[in-house]
This record gives C-alpha cells, sequence and structure tokens, in this order.
C-alpha cells in the first residue's frame, strides 16, 4: 500500500495491450528513534501493469493517490548506452484496489446525518 509518486502513463503494445507505469512510494515503521517518536522508512517502487487493469489505474489514478497492490518482482537487466550493466527491480502488478475513495463517500454521508440531526422540529 502506498501513495503514487507521478500521474500514470499508458502506452500500448502493437497489439492494443495497454501498459501503464507509475511509481508508488510505500511508507514502513522501523522502530523508535532515542524520544520514543516512530520512525519510518520510505521504499520507492515501479510498477507495472496491463490490460484493463493499466487503463483503470490511467483512468482514476493521479499522482498522490492511494493505491493499495499486489505483485511479483522482477529484476528488469539491460546495457545502457555506454554499454554498462544496468539493473533494476520492478513489481509486475496482479491486482489492486483504490483506497479512500470509499471512505470519502462515507465521511460526506456522515457529515451530511449530523448536519441533519443539527435542524431542530
Amino acid at each position: 500500500m502506498g501513495n503514487l509518486t507521478r500521474d500514470p502513463e499508458l502506452r500500448y503494445t502493437p497489439s492494443n495491450v495497454g501498459v501503464t507505469t507509475f511509481g508508488l512510494a510505500v511508507n514502513s515503521s522501523i522502530g523508535k528513534d532515542a524520544d520514543g517518536n516512530r520512525k519510518t522508512e520510505t521504499l520507492f517502487v515501479d510498477i507495472i501493469a496491463f490490460g484493463k487493469q493499466a487503463e483503470t489505474i490511467a483512468q482514476y489514478c493521479k499522482k498522490g493517490s492511494p493505491l493499495f497492490i499486489e505483485g511479483r518482482l522482477r529484476l528488469r537487466t539491460w546495457e545502457d548506452k555506454d554499454g554498462n550493466k544496468r539493473s533494476k527491480h520492478e513489481v509486475i502488478l496482479n491486482a489492486f484496489q483504490f483506497i479512500g475513495q470509499a471512505n470519502n463517500s462515507l465521511k460526506d454521508d456522515i457529515k451530511l446525518q449530523e448536519d441533519d440531526e443539527d435542524v431542530p422540529f
């Protein structure tokens, strides 16, 4: 679970399959400091989604959107323009769930109920 670090980029393969790439910032608690304050660590992960999932994420998510994902880790290797070997870990998306949309609607419903209770009869 994390927040998008940039807007999703949607492209299509020659066979018209959607491919979306985006970054996700994932915060993890790593204990407490000397004063007892919680310490966190942020991990930045590149995510790749395919097909309908790619199109849905590109349509409904933007930088800062919270998202829960499940996927598999892949190590991609290549040579840069100078012939140096490079590598990078990425997550290939298997499943995802939007976070916050339903909660915002629920908060609006609760606020409306509170407002209705304040009206005298």
